[in-house]
């Protein structure tokens, strides 16, 4: 009896410990966070020509420019309110690419809390970023999407090899032409929260 009793107790110890984890798994890493949004988080520094369109918008919220670029031009930023990366987690980058200016490339930089520089990037049928390739390891993301329309970059983080770190900026780079930038999400699991219409765009990924 005594043995019995025992082992309910501990199947209910480990069942109770098990909703803990998860729990606090769950606070760490909230499932969805909109870090991006019509303005930047938390407390911030930033570099570059930052141009805020009220006239260009995703869902009636502004974007983020710089105008035409002619050229390889970028405008970063770097915050405190930071936000934590698994190795599960996914990052979401809205854009719109300019039909009338439509860029040659684009490229994505994001900044890690452990000193870590990530650069990803799409383009034409043309390299766009040749030049960069001496001064920086970057990942190939595929063909650059098409203009006119908002497309859902989907970052996995896994295959970027990030794992528990910590995001702290992004870079955001286009290479003759212009490109307007909507949210930035992060997604901390595969089972996507976001709707339909929202569905990230499909690439190949390869490193150069």
């Amino acid at each position: 009896m005594r043995f019995i009793i025992c082992i309910l107790i501990f199947t209910a110890c480990n069942l109770f410990s098990g909703v803990v984890m998860a729990e606090s798994g769950s606070k760490a890493l909230p499932t969805r966070v909109i870090w991006i949004s019509g303005g930047l988080p938390g407390n911030y520094l930033i570099e570059g020509n930052w141009v805020w369109s009220n006239e260009v918008t995703r869902g009636g919220i502004g974007t983020h420019e710089e105008g035409i670029t002619k050229g390889i031009e970028s405008h970063l930023f770097r915050t405190d309110s930071i936000v934590r990366l698994s190795q599960d987690s996914k990052i979401i980058q809205y854009v719109n690419l300019d039909p009338e200016n439509m860029p040659s490339g684009i490229m994505l930089k994001f900044f890690l809390n452990s000193d870590k520089e990530i650069n990803i990037y799409w383009e034409g049928e043309d390299e766009s970023f040749v030049a960069l390739d001496e001064y920086i390891t970057a990942w190939y993301m595929g063909f650059i999407p098409n203009p006119g329309r908002w497309i859902g970059l989907e970052i996995n983080c896994a295959e970027l090899d990030i794992e528990d770190d910590e995001l702290a900026g992004m870079e955001f780079v286009v290479n003759n032409g212009r490109a307007w930038w909507g949210e930035t999400i992060i997604i901390n699991q595969y089972s996507s929260c976001l709707p339909e219409d929202q569905k990230p765009y499909e690439f190949n990924k390869e490193t150069r």
